[in-house]
C-alpha cells in the first residue's frame, strides 16, 4: 500500500488541477477515490527538501480520499533522506539525485531500491537586489560569484551580462546549504559542467564551500537570502517565489538567458539520457535555446521487497 499512496497523491494531484482549470468547488477523480480509500497506514519519509512545498499539497489531497492513511514527510535534505532509508528508519525517501554505487550496496545492492522519476522543477538562483529587477547571470559569472571571485554587484562580469543596466556597488554574500543536498549537487554539477575554469571545487551533496554562509535546507537559504540585502543563494524555485525575491535568468549553451519557467524545465530534460533503470543522466548544457539548463526530477526511493504487509 505504502507504494500505492505515495504514487497516487501525486496522481489525485494532477486530477485534481485539471478538475480546477473547469470548476471552482472541490473536485476529486472517482478512479483515484475508489483506489486506497479503505487503506489504513501511517508511512514516514524524509528527505529532499526540492520537493516538499507540492509534497504537503499532494499530501492533504490524498488525505481527503483515503482518510485512513498518515503521510509524513521531513523535508532534512536528500542526503539525510537516503541516511535514514538505508537504516530503515522511514518508508521512503526524496532525493534530487540518484542512488551512489556505495549507496546502492548500504541499500542491499543495485536494484533493491526502486527510484521513481516524481517531480520535476528548475534549482532556482535567488538574490536580495531590489535594484537589479531582471538579473541575468551567465555561468561563468554565476561560478565566479559562488567561487568567492566576484564579490561586488557592479563587478564588469556582471555589468556585462546585463547591458544597459547599473548594477549597485553593494557587497555580494553568497549563501549556500549546510547540509547534504540533492540541491547542491545540481547547482554544483551544473558549474562544472557549464564554468570548469572558473567552478574548480567540485560538484557533490557537499562541497568545499570556497565562500559564503551555510543554511539548512532550502527554507533556510531563502531565509538568509531575504534577511541579506545583497545576498545570492539557490533553491528550488517555490521558495524564493515565496519570499518575494529576485529570480535570475542563467545564460545557456545557444546564449539565451532564460528564467525557470516550467516550459524552460520540460525543454532542459528533454536532453537528458534515459538510463535503463528509468533515472536521467542530466545534460546541463542542451541545445534546445528554450532550456533552463539547471533543471532536475526528484525521485521517489522505497525499498522494493516491503516488510510490513500494511504498507505494501
Amino acid at each position: 500500500m505504502a507504494v500505492t499512496a505515495i504514487a497516487a497523491i501525486a496522481a489525485l494531484s494532477a486530477a485534481c488541477s485539471s478538475s480546477s482549470k473547469t470548476s471552482t468547488g472541490n473536485t476529486t477523480n472517482t478512479t483515484s477515490a475508489a483506489a486506497g480509500a479503505k487503506d489504513s497506514a501511517t508511512l514516514s519519509g524524509a528527505g529532499s527538501t526540492f520537493v516538499s512545498t507540492i509534497l504537503q499539497e499532494w499530501t492533504k489531497a490524498y488525505r481527503s480520499v483515503a482518510p485512513g492513511v498518515t503521510i509524513n514527510y521531513q523535508p532534512v535534505g536528500s542526503g539525510a533522506g537516503i541516511q535514514q532509508l538505508t537504516s530503515k528508519t522511514v518508508d521512503f525517501a526524496g532525493s534530487d539525485v540518484t542512488l551512489k554505487p556505495e549507496e546502492q550496496q548500504a541499500t542491499g545492492g543495485p536494484g533493491s531500491v526502486a527510484e521513481v522519476p516524481w517531480v520535476a522543477g528548475a534549482v532556482a538562483v535567488e538574490y536580495n537586489l531590489p535594484e537589479m529587477k531582471n538579473l541575468k547571470l551567465s555561468p561563468a559569472t554565476l561560478a565566479g560569484i559562488f567561487a568567492g571571485k566576484i564579490t561586488k554587484w557592479n563587478d564588469a562580469a556582471i555589468k556585462a551580462d546585463n547591458q544597459g543596466a547599473s548594477p549597485p556597488s553593494t557587497g555580494i554574500s553568497v549563501v549556500h546549504r549546510s547540509d547534504g543536498s540533492g540541491t547542491t549537487q545540481v547547482f554544483t554539477e551544473f558549474l562544472k559542467a557549464t564554468a570548469p575554469e572558473v567552478w574548480t571545487f567540485g560538484s557533490g551533496k557537499d562541497v568545499p564551500w570556497p565562500t559564503g554562509t551555510g543554511a539548512k535546507g532550502s527554507d533556510g537559504v531563502t531565509a538568509g537570502v531575504k534577511q541579506s540585502p545583497g545576498a545570492i543563494g539557490y533553491s528550488e524555485l517555490s521558495f524564493p517565489k515565496q519570499a518575494s525575491l529576485g529570480i535570475a535568468s542563467i545564460k545557456n549553451k545557444a546564449g539565451q538567458f532564460m528564467a525557470p519557467t516550467a516550459s524552460a524545465v520540460t525543454a532542459a530534460l528533454a536532453g537528458a539520457t534515459v538510463n535503463p533503470d528509468l533515472t536521467l543522466k542530466l545534460n546541463y548544457t542542451p541545445d534546445d535555446a528554450a532550456a533552463y539548463a539547471m533543471s532536475t526530477p526528484t525521485y521517489l526511493m522505497f525499498y522494493k521487497a516491503g516488510t510490513d504487509p500494511a504498507k505494501s
